[in-house]
């Protein structure tokens, strides 16, 4: 079996000569053997294991000569020597596309199946928005010619240099304008100023084409009624991402290419988003089907949507892998248990791992934190009730709802920012609370580590908050970053780790795991109740993916109602009520997959849609 390479990595903030005289080149067997050696062999043939730059004194571990032994790791005063288990490039894949001489390498791309829903799966920093822009032709593979002049290569030779017949007609059916593509970007923002002061419905009655009836489908799955009277610039960061869906989905391609649709959509509109997906690709009214292709981390919606499925391996950042075409629960659970079988490959050392049952936490001798009586708001044509509630002291309460409930606003309540009409939260002047909105940019004149600094009033380097928060989150590598500069992901943890850095009694966080992939939002959920724990503090978390309130919460806050019209709330109930009150209200059940334990939606009417039904197990907790 083709397993991970264990390789000695170095944190340079950690390595510093002045402090520790270098005990890991002096005992390293390999230095003690040359030195032996010295005299009896020529110089030149005596390679070191562990050297250093003269120009920094930063040692350096070489690859070729180290033979693993570990005790460097052991001898460094500092921990600055770890090891860590790395993929191997296969040099038998075809190579895509190559950024620089150390940077980012793709190895092969997708098969485009007609007919099909095609998802792609893998981590953050892999290479799948990379493919989209190759396919989409806005990026012309260089084949690891990183140096080359891309000017001087036509399509028409990048198809030919394709071994995949697919992929080369892809190339050249295009080209040739034989084949449309409609694609979905991840980034959204490009959108404000392209389509100045145009409202949502003069945008796409004048850049789409679909008949009438798919056209009146996708505006009621996405509810764009409610919004087709907007420019952009008035629109959320959901309704701007259901706007993106429909500008594309409405527009008559043969290839469409989404990138990440999903986030900050509830979990109704990611099902309905799913079912329209299958319809363009099977054919609106079964005719002329088309190839669709997404990208998307909640792992439940892109089992749900997709008819067959490519994984990613590699390292992050540094080379990506896509497979062949997999069945998608084989392919998923493929990606979690880290281990490729029809290629024989382990390519993670750990299996990724979900709970199969629900917390047995008792509240009746907790100590309660905050209350809140009876209250309302109203807007103009919106108006949200707020039932009497509680929270207890180091509880996790995961607040769930179709958007448009007044889950943000309940925030915006209980920070301040928001009074509402009837009623109020009493809360004491020592009471603090950190809040971590839904909709992040990256718009501050500053570094990761001024924006830190900034809002917790604590120095970065504090030992206790890089070891809880910074390192397991890899904001200290940001530090020196400009924020501005950060992806989306990098972003999301940054400002988690800034909302959990602040001294709170409560830390109110909209939307962890946006732009996060499973890995890194499990992780998320993690380190947030962890850190509560900690602080002996409370968090109230709202979330879409449902395997992410799962993983986190310990009771639930609902939010039901009229989408903007009118909410309410229902609760805290215990998790397993909260998950049967709330999808039940969407008319869902979810199972769980007998070997990872992750959640999968069923379809409806279903044998085992109809037991959870009768038993009222709507969540699977069985």
């Amino acid at each position: 079996m083709k397993k991970l390479k264990k390789v000695y990595l170095i944190d340079y903030s950690k390595c510093t000569y002045d402090s520790c005289g270098r005990p890991c080149i002096e005992n390293c067997p390999v230095t003690l053997t040359n030195k032996k050696m010295a005299g009896k062999v020529a110089k030149s043939k005596l390679k070191p294991a562990i050297d250093f730059k003269k120009s920094s004194s930063q040692i350096i571990i070489h690859s070729e000569t180290c033979i693993k032994c570990g005790i460097c790791i052991h001898q460094c005063p500092k921990n600055a020597i770890y090891v860590k288990n790395l993929m191997e490039e296969d040099e038998t894949q075809q190579k895509v596309h190559q950024y620089t001489e150390n940077g980012f390498r793709l190895y092969n791309l997708p098969t485009l199946v007609t007919g099909r829903v095609t998802g792609l799966c893998g981590p953050n920093g892999i290479g799948k928005s990379t493919i989209l822009q190759i396919l989409a032709l806005n990026l012309k593979p260089n084949f690891g010619e990183y140096t080359s002049d891309d000017e001087d290569m036509t399509w028409g030779t990048i198809a030919q240099k394709f071994r995949d017949n697919n992929v080369r007609d892809h190339f050249l059916e295009v080209k040739k304008g034989m084949r449309s593509i409609s694609y979905k970007k991840q980034v959204l923002d490009i959108l404000y100023e392209k389509y100045k002061n145009q409202t949502v419905e003069q945008i796409l009655e004048g850049n789409t084409n679909a008949n009438v009836d798919f056209k009146k489908r996708v505006y009621d799955a996405l509810d764009i009624y409610s919004i087709r009277d907007r420019i952009l610039k008035q629109c959320s960061g959901g309704e701007l991402q259901r706007f993106a869906i429909s500008l594309k989905l409405l527009q008559n391609a043969d290839v469409f290419l989404i990138d990440e649709p999903v986030t900050f959509l509830d979990i109704k509109k990611r099902i309905r988003l799913a079912e329209l997906l299958g319809v363009r690709a099977s054919g609106i009214n079964q005719k002329d089907p088309k190839c669709v292709l997404v990208v998307d981390h909640d792992l439940a919606i892109l089992d749900y949507m997709s008819d067959v499925i490519h994984l990613f391996y590699g390292e992050p950042h540094q080379f990506g892998t896509i497979t062949g075409v997999q069945p998608v629960r084989a392919g998923i659970n493929s990606y979690l248990n880290g281990y490729l079988r029809s290629e024989n490959l382990q390519f993670r050392e750990t299996k990724i791992k979900f709970r199969k049952t629900i917390s047995g936490r008792t509240w009746s001798n907790a100590q309660i934190l905050a209350e809140w009586g009876y209250m309302e708001k109203q807007f103009d044509e919106f108006k949200l009730q707020i039932n009497p509630g509680l929270l207890y002291q180091n509880e996790i309460l995961g607040v769930v709802g179709e958007n448009g409930l007044g889950k943000t606003t309940f925030f915006k309540i209980l920070v301040g920012s928001l009074t509402p009409d009837k009623g109020s939260v009493d809360l004491t002047e020592e009471f603090a609370i950190s809040y971590k909105p839904q909709y992040i940019t990256g718009n501050y004149n500053g570094t990761v580590e001024q924006l830190i600094t900034e809002y917790s009033q604590k120095y970065v380097q504090d030992e206790n908050l890089l070891l809880r928060l910074y390192t397991p989150l890899g904001v200290d590598k940001l530090f020196d970053t400009q924020v501005s500069e950060l992806s989306g992901g990098q972003l999301q943890r940054t400002f988690i780790a800034t909302c959990l850095s602040k001294d709170a009694n409560l830390y109110l966080i909209d939307e962890p795991s946006a732009y996060l992939d499973v890995e890194e939002r499990l992780q998320i959920a993690e380190i947030i109740r962890s850190h509560a724990k900690s602080t002996n503090a409370s968090a109230i978390c709202i979330e879409h993916d449902m395997q992410i309130t799962d993983a986190l919460a310990d009771r639930m806050l609902i939010f039901l109602g009229k989408p903007s019209e009118n909410g309410y709330t229902e609760g805290p109930l215990t998790k397993r009520d909260g998950m049967n009150t709330f999808l039940k209200s969407l008319d869902i059940t979810f199972r769980r997959d007998d070997d990872t334990g992750r959640a999968r939606i069923n379809k409806k009417g279903s044998h085992l849609d109809q037991i959870q039904r009768a038993n009222e197990e709507y969540y699977g907790y069985f």
